[in-house]
């Protein structure tokens, strides 16, 4: 068996999902032009996303407080694996992976820099090498001054640095930064089965590689532009919306297998107000419960009124408000939306047909979940689910219940359990959503949006301090074989009452 893309292992029984077509059966030729840019490519090609693969894994290395506190990095205690030569070792894998996501805030909320702000290096060695396939100073990597590594697919803005050039391995995989200052950080990564079709990251990267990543680039530069998009062939399927309160209105799209790449609401600013008063519901092949069931407000994360802004899934372009995640179906599927209040709007849906030899897909669903309030020693949930699939996305929205200087709710860390296992453990969810010192000028301190994650609205309402926050697991999908549970703390200790509102998005197997 041969490993076309990271994470899909090319010969499969289905038991559940969508299953396009088997790729041991069909044409074999990969869609690549080699297994050397397998793992650039779902960083451009949305169509990918969906693709189930329950036999990886994603894990996180980070600084998170060991004894359950908020010393995330505070005090430097569990900052490091251990020290080897004087420095710092902060992720070590064994096996077959590739590192997917790095992160680091600021080391000091009133200081710019990294580490010790030495011009400190990373090193990464990979495949039991002694010397590191990289060896340059870690703020170049975000500053998009090494080569193989362009904006944006690193950056750094609102008191965070981001990188997502993925980094494979064969065969274990150590990261270590220069010296023992580091202070907060994370290192993602996803776990193969084993190294079939994994080609070891190299720098400078190789002529194929070097074009994928700019094909990669240029996507995430065009954020909003479905024609960046590459969708080919695509069909409109548009409806006028004027629903009532106490109202529902039934929307079918066409018969499949296609499948959706882009959903738009468009409206005047006065109807639209009322979205968050609208239900929406999607199901896919006849299901009788809907996949997605959440506020429409929040299907293109617009509670609370944000700026528009543009980000690779959702945000705000010429056609209104646009959501971009890829949906599959085999049959049918059918939109409802149920009104609270009255709703005057078009909503356009564009659909393709299914990408040839994609494997086997899943259906995209979304958990809504609110906390009004939250209430102290309970996490606020993001999805608890049975089955197998993988996560692909967060949205959350929250506000202060009484007058406050900033957000400190934000001190809470994001946890992510997988068949049983804790995988994730953050520092912080301003570090979650790849930000940083929340409340800081220079830092976090108003909204943000990048291709990958942002802050859609940061601001007061009075004195009662708003925020809401959006991450996109693109490159970093979470997959789970038989069970996911998600959850964020309000706090550093589930100890702040705020009004926690949320959209959790994944793909099943189940429709």
């Amino acid at each position: 068996m041969k490993r076309l893309f990271p994470g899909l292992v090319v010969a499969c029984t289905v038991v559940a999902g969508l299953l396009i077509s088997s790729p041991a059966a069909a044409d074999s030729t990969p869609t690549s032009p080699g297994d050397e840019t397998a793992a650039i490519e779902p960083l451009y090609r949305l169509e990918l996303l969906p693709r189930l693969r329950s036999a990886d894994s994603c894990k996180m290395f980070s600084s998170y407080d060991r004894t359950g506190g908020n010393d995330d990095g505070f005090k430097g205690t569990y900052s490091k694996l251990r020290v080897e030569d004087g420095n710092a070792v902060v992720a070590e894998m064994t096996g077959a992976g590739c590192i997917q996501r790095i992160h680091l805030p600021h080391s000091i909320y009133s200081k710019p820099g990294l580490l010790g702000r030495k011009g400190e290096h990373i090193r990464i060695y990979l495949d039991g090498n002694e010397k590191p396939a990289l060896d340059v100073p870690l703020e170049d990597i975000f500053r998009g001054k090494v080569d193989g590594f362009p904006k944006p697919l690193v950056g750094e803005g609102s008191g965070g640095h981001y990188c997502y050039v993925p980094i494979a391995y064969r065969d274990g995989c150590k990261v270590v930064f220069e010296g023992t200052a580091v202070k907060f950080y994370a290192v993602e990564y996803t776990t193969y089965p084993n190294a079939e079709g994994v080609v070891t990251f190299q720098n400078p990267p190789t002529d194929a590689q070097r074009k994928a990543l700019a094909a990669a680039a240029k996507v995430w530069n065009s954020c909003g532009d479905l024609g960046a998009l590459d969708v080919g062939d695509a069909e409109e399927t548009k409806q006028a919306i004027a629903v009532k309160s106490g109202k529902t209105l039934d929307m079918a799209l066409p018969s499949g297998p296609r499948m959706v790449r882009a959903v738009y609401l468009q409206g005047k600013p006065d109807s639209l107000k009322n979205a968050g008063d609208v239900r929406l519901e999607i199901r896919w092949d006849g299901a009788e419960n809907p996949a997605v069931d959440v506020p429409l407000d929040f299907f293109f994360c617009q509670a609370m009124a944000p700026k528009d802004f543009r980000s690779l899934l959702v945000g705000v372009n010429e056609q209104g408000w646009y959501n971009f995640m890829p949906m599959p179906y085999q049959k049918s599927a059918r939109i409802t939306l149920v009104a609270d209040k009255p709703l005057d709007a078009v909503l356009t849906v564009v659909t393709t047909e299914l990408p040839k030899r994609p494997g086997e897909l899943g259906y995209l669903h979304a958990a809504y979940h609110e906390s009004l309030p939250t209430q102290k020693g309970k996490f606020h949930p993001w999805l608890n689910r049975q089955g197998r699939g993988h996560y692909v996305g967060t949205y959350l929205a929250t506000a202060a219940r009484r007058e406050m200087a900033m957000p400190s709710w934000l001190e809470g860390d994001e946890f992510f359990t997988c068949d049983g296992e804790l995988r994730i453990h953050g520092t912080g969810s301003e570090d979650y959503f790849n930000c940083g010192w929340y409340g800081t000028p220079g830092r976090l301190l108003g909204p943000c949006a990048f291709p990958m994650h942002g802050f859609s609205v940061y601001r007061k309402d009075g004195e009662k301090p708003l925020a809401a926050a959006f991450r996109w697991n693109v490159p970093d999908p979470i997959p789970y074989e038989k069970s996911i549970e998600a959850k964020i703390e309000h706090g550093p200790g589930n100890n702040i009452p705020t009004d926690y509102r949320s959209a959790a998005f994944f793909y099943d197997a189940a429709p």
